[in-house]
């Protein structure tokens, strides 16, 4: 795995580590995304990680698990943190 891949693999689970969820509620968020395709979000930048989405951008739910939704860009899945915006995964 590249540097890169295992930083953006650290910083996801750090995105989550205060909110108590295992490993396996962490892949069913990213699954439920991935299953459940939306609309490409327009946005000026592409999105990464800890940065803020827009208010513009419509945020899906994501069954099961409150604090999480979800919109697409570029055909992918981008995971965010319901109560600060923030964006906690890229892709699926």
């Amino acid at each position: 795995m590249s540097r890169f891949g295992i930083a953006l693999a650290a910083a996801f689970a750090a995105s989550l580590s205060f909110i108590p969820l295992s490993a396996s509620a962490q892949e069913n968020v990213v699954q439920f995304a991935s299953s459940n395709p939306v609309e490409n979000a327009s946005l000026q930048n592409p999105p990464s990680l800890g940065a803020s989405v827009p208010s513009t951008v419509n945020l899906q739910q994501v069954e099961g698990h409150p604090n999480f939704g979800y919109f697409y860009y570029d055909g992918q899945p981008v995971i965010v943190d319901l109560r600060t915006r923030a964006i906690v995964k890229v892709g699926a």
